[in-house]
């Protein structure tokens, strides 16, 4: 996002940044009662364009209390105001009714959220910020500081607690430093389903190996759940890629592939029930995280294990799933789950603090999308030692598990309705922002997917830009609209204007990166080539004598 004070603010769009300015006011209105950070004796306010302070100063109730001003912008026109004391809210509401002043407020204090105050976390967490604690390269770690200025999860914008389904060998569900997900709608212990979702007694998750909701304690679950989502800044332990999501825990034993199913149903039934009841019952799990495979395992002796990827994505759910942890490709010597053929499976494979690919990690091309830190990493563990160090790309999974659900917290009203309607397109449009996103590793060119490495800021950068540009609109009434085929669209895009012409064109990426300015020929319509593209999500910027026009589309391979 870019800083206020880089506004272009001119004459042309001061009306619209009142606007804007003056919705936030009103929508925010309901939160105001509590006003902890306001700073004593000091107020910003905004004056009209061309006007001078000093006809401000004039009015005698505000001179005779203010002692200091500064002028904190000149476009727009922002004043810092100090008073020598007093009763503040007084002096407010003298501020209000000055007819120079547009708009009033109460200065205040704020305070850099990056670093989490958790005791292990400047010491062992690399994966989050590295300085070289562990004798890695400063740097080689998710940005996880940066993602955490924008948020640092738990609720979407609207309300919804962001819930990672972690499917795994049990979980310590006492732990202080985790926040594990509760169904209650259903009563413990009594014998009934008392939410009629067909799994009784499930108030603290699902055991699928018994068929009941007893969860069973276990290191490699509990590890694996602080990493998507420890407690961060409570003063004890780590933090997780996320500091208060909800971590459904669901066993599916340690037996047989029948059992994993069971796991991943019981997560689609409460991700499906909260989609049908509109979030009054179920859950809204995002994501799941799976760290657990068959080395060398072919998918298609597997159907209906690969299926339920297929089937979670309907619901809107990205599953995270862990490659072997083997130094070998997987495109050739088969995996499950992440050989399993499913547009809403993102596969991990596992770097190190020096980001490389670690020497005990998979790769391929084809079926490895992404690398995410994975090697020495600190997390949660049963008491008593609440605390350890593992390696493996079990590790490295549920960085990114827990960066579906850091995304979802960062989405605008806009994408989220946009999700309610279309879970499944929508759930591949976040997956497409975090494969875009990632920090591209020499390492690691061909050898996965995206070329990268999991960067949790960059993803949350692309789905602001992404909210940026939602709703799109066009100025052109509806017989003069514009009309923009094929979408998808393969090497070529056609655009065409019912009335009037099209002044200029451009292709824009989720980043905010200009990538064609194809030059406009004569006639009714506008050819691009977009071969030179990779696939993924656009947008197409056309300025005509009406305005400009922003419409998406996008490229396939």
């Amino acid at each position: 996002m870019q800083p206020f004070l880089n506004y272009n603010f001119s004459a042309s769009n001061s009306s619209k940044f009142l606007l804007t300015l003056l919705f936030f006011v009103s929508s925010f209105s309901a939160y105001s009662q509590r006003d902890e950070s306001a700073v004593s004796n000091e107020f910003i306010v905004l004056i009209n364009t061309g006007t001078e302070i000093s006809s401000v100063m004039r009015d005698e109730n505000l001179s005779a209390f203010i002692t200091e001003k500064s002028q904190v912008s000149k476009s727009p026109n922002v004043w810092l105001l100090k008073t020598a004391g007093g009763n503040d809210d007084a002096m407010l509401a003298a501020l209000k009714k000055n007819p120079e002043i547009i708009i009033a407020q109460k200065n205040h204090r704020f305070e850099y959220r990056t670093a989490p105050n958790d005791a292990l976390y400047a010491l062992s967490q690399w994966n989050m910020n590295n300085t070289g604690q562990t004798g890695g390269t400063p740097g080689a770690d998710i940005s996880a500081e940066l993602a955490w200025n924008i948020t640092t999860g738990g609720l979407t914008s609207q309300g919804d607690s962001i819930v990672i389904a972690i499917i795994d060998c049990g979980f310590y569900l006492p732990h202080a430093d985790l926040n594990f997900w509760k169904n209650y709608h259903e009563i413990p212990g009594d014998n009934i389903d008392n939410d009629n979702n067909g799994y009784m007694d499930d108030y603290d998750g699902w055991h699928a190996g018994n068929n009941d909701g007893n969860i069973t304690s276990c290191n490699h679950g509990t590890h694996v759940a602080g990493i998507a989502g420890a407690i961060g800044n409570n003063s004890i332990g780590v933090t997780g890629v996320n500091w208060n999501v909800k971590i459904m825990p669901v066993q599916p034993s340690s037996s047989t592939e029948a059992f994993v199913v069971g796991a991943y149903s019981y997560v689609f039934a409460m991700r499906k029930k909260y989609n049908l009841s509109n979030g009054d019952s179920g859950a809204f799990v995002v994501s799941t995280n799976s760290s657990f495979g068959v080395n060398f395992g072919q998918p298609a002796n597997y159907p209906l294990w690969c299926a339920m990827y297929d089937s979670l994505g309907s619901v809107g759910i990205l599953s995270a799933g862990a490659g072997p942890n083997l130094s070998q490709d997987v495109d050739v010597i088969g995996d499950m789950p992440t050989g399993c053929v499913s547009d809403w499976l993102i596969s991990v494979t596992n770097t190190n603090s020096s980001d490389v690919l670690n020497s005990n990690a998979c790769w391929g091309d084809t079926t490895i999308d992404l690398g995410a830190p994975g090697t020495t990493v600190m997390s949660t563990y049963p008491s008593p030692s609440d605390y350890n160090v593992s390696t493996g790309t079990s590790m490295a999974t549920p960085h990114v598990a827990g960066a579906v659900a850091l995304m979802w917290a960062a989405a605008c009203d806009s994408l989220l309705n946009m999700y309610r309607t279309n879970p499944a397109s929508v759930a591949l449009l976040v997956k497409q922002i975090m494969l875009q996103s990632v920090d591209t590793l020499s390492n690691l060119q061909s050898q996965v997917v995206s070329n990268g490495r999991l960067n949790l800021y960059q993803a949350l950068l692309g789905v602001q830009n992404y909210c940026l540009t939602l709703p799109v609109q066009s100025p052109d009434s509806p017989e003069e609209s514009i009309r923009i085929f094929p979408n998808p669209a393969g090497k070529e895009i056609k655009v065409q204007k019912a009335k009037g012409k099209i002044e200029s064109v451009e292709v824009w990426d989720l980043f905010g990166k200009k990538c064609l300015t194809p030059t406009l020929s004569k006639g009714e319509g506008v050819r691009i080539d977009v071969s030179s593209l990779p696939a993924g999500m656009y947008f197409v910027k056309m300025k005509t004598e009406k305005g400009i026009v922003v419409t998406k589309i996008v490229i396939e391979r």
